[in-house]
């Protein structure tokens, strides 16, 4: 089995343009689909891959789905109607080949290139800053010496669901499409008795005369071209449509009940040199007559497409533009300046869980604090008045994780350090199961379910599961969790001093009182002489010496160190087990595997070794170790960490991985038949932990309830690196000089000038931008 880094081959498959803020992809077979993700405020996402499909959503305020478009299907072909030579301008569906191909995955759009037999082509997908669809920008040359005759295709199919309803009530069966005049396009109506939001009406149309359609995809694809569903529906395939490579034109067709999609056929008519554009737009709406209200305003005034497009360009900048970096790592600079923003942003929008959501949102606090605050908010209603919270409100997942609760302390004394703004304690925030309280008191009543979930060793109990849902100990309910009993210690020192510097000195000293309490138990009993266990149970604890199968579990030593559990006798040992756990690209969430499913584990036990949670490489858990590293002064082990996980890592190109190389990947594989590869990228907590791992950590620049501080843990590779911070209503440039590639060395901080005697800034709040210089030196 090849796995080693030498017997990789080296592959152009992308560069960073535009600053970084643009990656472009410069083969259409990517190791597996590279996608996109743009969406706007109003929640309308579009998924958009190299070759142009993908998933088309929408997610009410309530998180109510409604997915648009069936099978991902989103489709531009190209025919010359003289030849009969069809393509797609991103090779895909059709593979039939073109040339000069890119695509550029940029912040605020996608788009596609290639050229056919003399025809540049260009497909570019934005989403309007508001609205409830996407726009398409087709743009045709004829670079050729004779006129040429072509027909576009723009097709996609209908699926509408995402909600519950009961059974034999598919949405299918209360659709239908047609053609309307005054739209320009394909309407798909619905009539779902049990809909949960009007929205659930899509449409396709164009600001161009259309020259014939249709509704019903059988007759687009042709009647062999479908793959038959239960219950008689079905979905059709697009790789060869028949109405595109027999040479005919649409039929006109209109449907219900089956196969129901949107094709829109313009007849396009080029001289030698000439340029065109089609516009189409495909989204949902309230109604017929309201899509033809957003299909007018572009019709009849064909410059506001661009303006729409640079208005939503300027957005989703300006949303992310006051945090930046530069170091002397040009890939660190690339990912870390836009797109791991905007991969935190898409968490938000693609997650709906309080334990993920929480996580997410305190990393927004570095860029985007009222989006954060509103999400943390957004969380607390999903507690439960008895302190626990659901997993997830979309999908709903009531099952008792444990470590809910945590994540509300955490996160709100985050809140309060970076807006300085005591009074949120007292905003009012309604229960799960109905009332309200303040937002202290749902803190409360976090720290006192997890007291009272204490088990028999003084340490809290871990129910269904903590943050590793593959871990179940489902025949023991009295098995105790050593990580969350740490996560606990943390949230009591972060809740005390919130408290002491909210006056409540009472509560504050019980709270410290708890913390003693808590790690003397874990100490005590959860200490393997040179790792702590990860969970502790009467049937066998897990995580130690003597455990079968899997002996250490990273996450039960980078929380000891974040949360000061382990003492200065346990830490060295405690550091070398972790450091022995290391991988090529990052470090393995257990190790060894496990070989067999073992009950006592559950699920993780039962995926192959190397899998997911079972030994593979969690970027997310690592990215805990990034911090642990600074904590600890390890400023060159926390970069080297940063980095093997970071996309396209050296170890691990995404020649071999097969993530995208400007988004982080939740884990990497290290089972032989499937080493290095990635599973899901876009949607993990990686995002965050890294962001907070490069900026709170590395760089030092952390929030604190007196102001901003400046406590970096610098590698000695650098010689220096800037950053901007905004922080309450104040701009801050930081510049950290290192000139004698000092290791984690002490900082000498300035402000505007002057010598700051603190490593806490003035908090200034006068929406001015203020220098700050930190000069490294030896201890």
């Amino acid at each position: 089995m090849k796995t080693s880094v030498e017997m990789l081959e080296n592959t152009d498959l992308y560069q960073f343009t535009d600053e970084g803020n643009s990656c472009q992809i410069l083969d259409p077979a990517t190791p597996r689909h590279w996608y996109n993700y743009l969406w706007n405020e109003d929640r309308y996402c579009a998924q958009i891959s190299q070759t142009g499909h993908g998933r088309s959503y929408f997610l009410s305020e309530k998180a109510d789905m409604c997915m648009i478009n069936q099978n991902d299907a989103r489709y531009v072909y190209l025919r010359d109607d003289e030849s009969g030579s069809c393509w797609n301008i991103g090779k895909g569906p059709l593979n039939a080949e073109v040339e000069n191909y890119s695509c550029t995955h940029n912040i605020s759009y996608s788009e596609i290139r290639s050229e056919k037999d003399e025809i540049e082509g260009s497909w570019r997908i934005f989403v309007p800053q508001k609205g409830l669809y996407e726009m398409w920008t087709v743009t045709l040359c004829n670079k050729g010496e004779q006129e040429r005759n072509l027909s576009m295709f723009s097709a996609v199919s209908f699926s509408l669901e995402g909600f519950s309803y009961p059974r034999y009530y598919e949405m299918y069966r209360c659709m239908n499409t047609g053609f309307q005049s005054e739209l320009n396009g394909i309407y798909c109506d619905s009539a779902h008795p049990f809909a949960p939001h009007e929205y659930y009406h899509g449409f396709l149309a164009s600001t161009e005369p259309v020259y014939a359609y249709d509704g019903d995809l059988t007759k687009f694809c042709g009647s062999l071209s479908t793959l038959t569903m239960p219950d008689a529906s079905a979905c059709a395939l697009f790789q060869r449509p028949d109405v595109v490579v027999q040479g005919r034109d649409c039929t006109n067709s209109e449907a219900a009940l089956f196969i129901l999609g949107g094709v829109l056929q313009h007849k396009i008519q080029l001289q030698p040199g000439e340029k065109k554009e089609i516009h189409v737009l495909f989204g949902i709406s309230q109604s017929c007559e309201k899509a033809i209200e957003v299909v007018e305003q572009y019709g009849s005034n064909p410059e506001k497409v661009q303006q729409e497009f640079e208005k939503a360009a300027a957005y989703n900048y300006e949303k992310i533009s006051s945090l930046s970096i530069k170091t002397p790592d040009e890939k660190i600079n690339h990912i870390m300046n836009n797109w791991v923003k905007k991969q935190a942003d898409f968490c938000i929008v693609g997650k709906k869980g309080v334990r993920d959501n929480l996580q997410i949102a305190v990393g927004l606090l570095n860029y985007r604090q009222e989006k954060a605050e509103e999400e943390i908010i957004e969380c607390l209603r999903h507690q439960f008045r008895d302190g626990h919270a659901v997993l997830t409100w979309y999908p709903y997942d009531d099952t008792r994780y444990s470590d809910q609760p945590f994540w509300i302390i955490w996160a709100v004394c985050e809140l309060i350090k970076e807006t300085g703004n005591l009074a949120l304690l007292e905003k009012k925030t309604a229960w799960q199961d109905g009332g309200e309280a303040t937002v202290l008191e749902h803190v409360k009543a976090a720290v006192d379910r997890l007291i009272a979930d204490k088990g028999e060793n003084g340490l809290v109990k871990i129910f269904f599961a903590d943050w590793n849902d593959a871990l179940n100990v489902t025949d023991d309910e009295e098995a105790e969790s050593v990580m969350l009993s740490h996560q606990f210690c943390l949230a009591l020192r972060e809740l005390k001093n919130l408290m002491e510097y909210a006056g409540d000195h009472t509560y504050a000293q019980f709270l410290e009182e708890e913390y003693k309490k808590m790690k003397c138990s874990i100490n005590q009993a959860a200490w393997n002489g040179n790792w702590y266990a990860r969970a502790l149970s009467r049937k066998g604890d897990i995580g130690t010496k003597d455990s079968k199968g899997s002996k250490i579990y990273l996450n039960a030593q980078t929380w000891a160190v974040l949360a000061d559990v382990a003492d200065d006798e346990k830490l060295p040992e405690l550091l070398r087990s972790v450091d022995e756990m290391e991988r090529d690209f990052g470090f393995p969430l257990n190790d060894p595997p496990y070989q067999i499913y073992d009950a006592h584990v559950g699920r993780m036990s039962g995926m192959l070794p190397g899998l997911f949670e079972n030994g593979g490489v969690y970027c997310h858990a690592t990215g805990f170790k990034i911090l642990m590293d600074c904590k600890v002064g390890r400023a060159s082990k926390a970069l080297q960490t940063l980095k093997k996980i970071m996309p396209d890592s050296e170890k691990n190109p995404s020649s071999r991985s097969g993530a995208e190389p400007y988004v982080f990947t939740n884990c990497y594989s290290t089972h032989p038949g499937y080493y290095g590869k990635s599973y899901q990228s876009w949607t993990t907590g990686t995002s965050v932990w890294c962001l907070m791992g490069i900026y709170e950590g590395i760089m030092g620049v952390k929030r604190d309830y007196e102001g901003l501080k400046i406590v970096p843990c610098f590698p000695a590779e650098w010689e220096n690196a800037e950053m901007t911070r905004h922080f309450r209503g104040a701009d801050y440039h930081i510049v950290i000089q290192n000139p004698q590639h000092v290791e984690n060395g002490k900082g000498s901080l300035f402000v505007d000038g002057k010598p700051c005697l603190e490593s806490v800034l003035p908090d200034f709040r006068d929406g001015k931008m203020h220098e700050v210089e930190v000069k490294i030196s030896q201890q």
